[in-house]
């Protein structure tokens, strides 16, 4: 398979590419990213893009899954207006790309408990790019809702550090298994198995089956 990868410097992008790397069924990984990733390995082709102004890929070759680990927070988008462009906006642009050129499979990372009827904007933000990946009529389209990500990022945060601890917590109890918070590597590992594993069609797998996932 040939792959792209939008979002590989992110938490759960970067792990997926690394673990794209190890596995065989991929032969060659294209990454989208606004600056230069440092990735040791040949099966890696990184494109520096300009995301408002891209109309078509910088390569020619036939791809088969777009993996989606795209965002942002709103402490550094600085506006809700801005992260809903990077949330929303420019994953819609890659995937109705994608779609242009031929790729029949996508994998989109959203999150637990999205609706566009949510009084949370980052609720309903993820709701509606949810609704316009299932517009965009991939062949295969899966759609990952983890709860609270569990990894090492570069920058800290102390609040979702309590919150994973307590997560883990409660997720012990069973009562909320579905938000126990997910490990980086059982989300990677999902994102680049489902594709091998599920029909085509339109798949929504919410945290706790991603935990089941072997």
């Amino acid at each position: 398979m040939r792959a792209i990868v939008l979002g590989a410097s992110g938490l759960v992008g970067n792990e997926l590419v690394h673990q794209l790397i190890n596995d065989q069924r991929f032969e060659k990984v294209h990454l989208l990213s606004r600056k230069r990733l440092n990735y040791n390995s040949l099966k890696i082709e990184n494109h520096v893009v300009d995301f408002d102004s891209i109309n078509s890929f910088p390569f020619d070759d036939q791809i088969d899954t777009l993996f989606i680990a795209f965002g942002t927070t709103m402490a550094i988008a600085g506006s809700k207006e801005r992260q809903f462009q990077i949330d929303v906006e420019i994953p819609t642009k890659i995937m109705s790309l994608a779609k242009t050129a031929g790729v029949k499979n996508c994998v989109l990372i959203s999150s637990m408990g999205v609706s566009e009827k949510s009084m949370i904007f980052y609720s309903r933000m993820k709701a509606q790019l949810d609704e316009r990946a299932k517009q965009i009529n991939f062949d295969q389209l899966i759609i990952l809702k983890p709860s609270m990500l569990d990894g090492d990022r570069e920058e800290k945060r102390s609040g979702e550090k309590i919150g994973i601890t307590l997560g883990n917590l409660l997720g012990k109890t069973g009562l909320i298994e579905n938000y126990r918070p997910i490990r980086i590597e059982k989300v990677a590992k999902c994102m680049r198995s489902v594709v091998f594993d599920l029909p085509k069609g339109t798949h929504e797998l919410v945290s706790k089956q991603l935990q089941a996932y072997s």
